[in-house]
Parts: structure tokens; sequence; C-alpha cells
């Protein structure tokens, strides 16, 4: 089946000043994020890859790894009425979802109805061609034996025809007590944004070179919850969760870090890392890489301005003993991340003691 393109002689005559593929990706994938965090908001999360490696998309319930990849493929015109759309990779996750919405000119807005097809779903029915696939429909399912019209969806009603249709989308989210009292200590908040963003920064470009084309790193546009990585592991279609923090090391030696206890939570595959800095601006020799579930032991209860939290405080010269079973080597921390969420997935060459 070969795809037809409209001709740039009929987009003259329309008028139409046509965008790119990649434009008309971009323009689809924002409205559709969008779309998304609007129809559940206090639910819904939306992240984007750092490095296209095949997904546009991850939709995440907050406060959850409960997160699917998604690959959309927009498009702007229709050939007699049916929607045609050439997917040239497609890795087949079995959480993910493909996305297909119309995005007309000359206004380039979503189409009232889209497809959001689960991945097994897809390549049940997508017709296979060359390394991809092909997939042809009618937005008005106007032929009621396709298994896709199934989801066909309204773009104004995400939540109760997509999101609330995944599994496990509403199962509730497990969140630790925090001890918090009135006789809690007042901490107020540290660093700049800044800082803690060079941390971030920087361990994002040490997980890269550990990962490759392996592992996608995506962040929320809009930070709602305390994961500022989310890691997409490709070959097991795992997930996992990093909190990270970026920690000035004071005049007596101390590392002090704070979470909010009401965008925390706990899942096996969320870490907490915290990463300490010299005035100098040099990172320390070692970092630290704690489990979410550890944090209430190796934290106090705090507040910092009646606000709830995780106060951590600990000696790093010498190291304080609770942090001794957390230390990692901050030169191997990527690769030691890595591992510690997706054990068995790196090479040996990429291991922590290789």
């Amino acid at each position: 089946m070969a795809l037809r393109q409209p001709s740039s002689q009929d987009e003259t005559e329309r008028g139409v000043l046509g965008l790119s593929d990649a434009q008309l990706g971009s323009v689809a994938e924002d409205q559709l994020a969008t779309a998304t965090v609007r129809s559940a908001p206090g639910m819904a999360a939306v992240a984007f890859p750092l490095v296209d490696l095949g997904f546009d998309l991850y939709l995440r319930r907050i406060r959850t790894l409960r997160a699917h990849p998604v690959q959309i493929k927009a498009r702007s015109f229709l050939v007699d009425g049916e929607f045609q759309a050439s997917i040239t990779s497609l890795h087949p996750d079995p959480n993910g979802y493909i996305l297909l919405p119309y995005v007309p000119p000359p206004d380039w807005q979503l189409d009232p109805r889209l497809w959001a097809i689960p991945i097994p779903e897809f390549l049940k029915a997508a017709q296979p061609h060359g390394s991809g696939y092909i997939f042809s429909g009618y937005l008005d399912g106007r032929f009621p034996q396709s298994a896709m019209n199934k989801f066909l969806i309204d773009a104004r009603q995400l939540r109760r025809q997509w999101l609330e249709r995944i599994p496990g989308w509403k199962d509730p989210v497990n969140v630790p007590q925090v001890g918090v009292t009135s006789a809690s200590e007042e901490v107020p908040r540290p660093a700049s944004r800044a800082f803690g963003k060079y941390g971030e920064l920087w361990l994002a470009s040490q997980l890269m070179r550990a990962g490759l084309q392996n592992v996608v790193l995506a962040q929320d546009r809009l930070r709602v919850d305390c994961v500022d990585l989310l890691l997409h592991d490709l070959s097991s279609s795992a997930v996992g969760g990093l909190v990270i923090h970026t920690s000035s090391v004071n005049a007596r030696g101390i590392v002090q870090f704070r979470i909010r206890h009401d965008t925390f939570f706990v899942d096996p595959r969320l870490l907490v890392v915290v990463i300490p800095c010299r005035n100098d601006g040099d990172l320390d020799e070692t970092a630290f890489v704690i489990p979410a579930a550890d944090l209430p032991a190796v934290t106090s209860a705090s507040l910092d301005r009646g606000d709830p939290g995780y106060q951590g405080s600990f000696r790093l010269s010498p190291l304080a003993e609770k942090m001794r079973p957390y230390a990692v080597p901050s030169k191997k921390l990527g690769a030691g991340v890595l591992e510690r969420l997706f054990p068995g997935r790196l090479s040996d060459r990429a291991k922590p003691g290789a």
C-alpha cells in the first residue's frame, strides 16, 4: 500500500503554507500534551525525552511511576477521507501507545477525533511495511468491522475515554507517612533553583553516557511531584524515576537536603540521588543513591512554613554511618544508577565496577 502525499501545487492553490513533518509532529505533541494535562488535572503528568530515541512523550500518573511511552504520528491531510500514516520504527513496548491525530491547515488544531491505540493492539492490526508499519482508517468510523474503531476517542474526553481505561491508572498512590508534630524542626528552603539544576544536568549527562541509545531520559515540562528525571530502559521496557538533590557542604562538613511530603511517593524503581557540591563548585567524589522506601529512615520530619517534609542531614567526612550503604563514587554515578534501576541491562563495560 503506497501512501499518497498532497502535491505542492494543491497546497499553493489552497493558500496553505505547509509545515514540515518535524514541525507538524512538534505541534501535535504540544497540543496533545496540553490536552492530556487539562483533561486530568492533578492526575496526569507529561514528560518529554531529552533525546528522541523513538517515543515522543511519556504519560505518567502523578506521584507514581505508572508511565506509558507514547509515539505520535500526526497527519495534516486525508486521502479521500482516509487517514494514512507510515511508522518507520516502533519499539514494541507492552505499556506504550500510538496516538494518531489529524491536524489540518490552516489552523493546525487537533481534530475532535483521534486514535489512541495500545502498541500490542497496533502491532496486530497495522500492515507491515519494510522495517515499519502502515496504518489507515477513517475518523468517522464508517466501517463498523474495523478493529481500530474501538480506539477512536474524543480529543475533549481524554481522561474518560483513554486515561481511565489504562490498567492500573486509578490505583491508589503509595505515600509514606511523615511524623510531623508541633515540635518538628522548622527548616528553611535551601539553595537556589540554578544550583539544583547544575547537579541535575550533570547527572543527566552521565546517564546518557552510560545508557547511550538504550535508555531514554525524559523530564516533565512542569514539575508536579518529586520526579526530576524519568528513565525508560528500551530493552526491558522498565521505567524508573530519580529525585535529584544537589546539596552544598557547609563549613562543618554537613550535607543537607529536603524533600516535600506532598510531592513524594514510594516505588521500588524510585531513587533519591544526593549530589554534594563544594563551595568552589566542584562535585564531591562521593554521591548517594537512596531507595525511596529508605528515605524516612535516614531523614527526620521537618516543616517549612508549615509544609511538611523529609529533612536529611549528615556529615560527609568522616561519613555518617547511616549513609554508607548508599555511597557511590561520583565518577561512576551514571552507570551505578542504571544498574540499580535496571539490573543486568548494562554491558559489562558500563557497569560501575568495570
